[in-house]
């Protein structure tokens, strides 16, 4: 089960974002750069049932801020993760998320971004290598709509796992 739980607001920004949301992107569509896609961050972590899901908070294209070269989302993992944490319990059993979610810290979490690059018309996943499997690049490219031929992930040193690791490999 695909489950995607965003957005989290965790301070004023010129952006509105819409509704929280659950098993369903925001809206489908072409957007100024003529492509269908979503940019934001996101987590693989584990449902209620100990299965693969991911939590991310993707935005439009449309909304998305300029940073060099690439359209990305203006948040970051941890302002998310602490905004996620004071929700509580009910909020990640509504989502289907393990309230395990609780008591670590984002950094715990394979993760990632997803950014769009302007020059090249296409998503790009900088990501810990854990996600690097058929079923969680599924989920990422499942929550920020990228069609097939749109997307590349990349390793960034940014992301990489906490040892020990919460989430092992999937080997899918």
């Amino acid at each position: 089960m695909t489950v995607v739980a965003a957005p989290i607001k965790v301070r004023p920004t010129a952006i509105e974002q819409p509704p929280l949301m659950t098993g369903q992107n925001r809206t489908l569509g072409n957007d100024e750069t003529g492509s269908a896609g979503r940019v934001g961050f996101f987590w693989i972590v584990m449902d209620r049932n100990g299965r693969d899901a991911i939590l991310a908070d993707a935005i439009r294209l449309a909304d998305a801020e300029h940073y060099g070269k690439v359209l990305t989302h203006p948040g970051g993992h941890y302002d998310y993760w602490e905004a996620m944490k004071q929700r509580g319990p009910a909020w990640l059993r509504g989502r289907n998320l393990s309230t395990l979610l609780l008591q670590t810290e984002y950094e715990d979490w394979p993760r990632g971004r997803v950014v769009y690059s302007i020059k090249d018309t296409r998503s790009i996943a900088y990501a810990d290598p854990r996600v690097r499997t058929k079923v969680r690049i599924e989920l990422v490219r499942a929550a920020f709509q990228i069609p097939d031929a749109d997307f590349v992930m990349r390793k960034d040193s940014h992301y990489r796992p906490s040892l020990p690791s919460i989430m092992p490999d999937d080997d899918d």
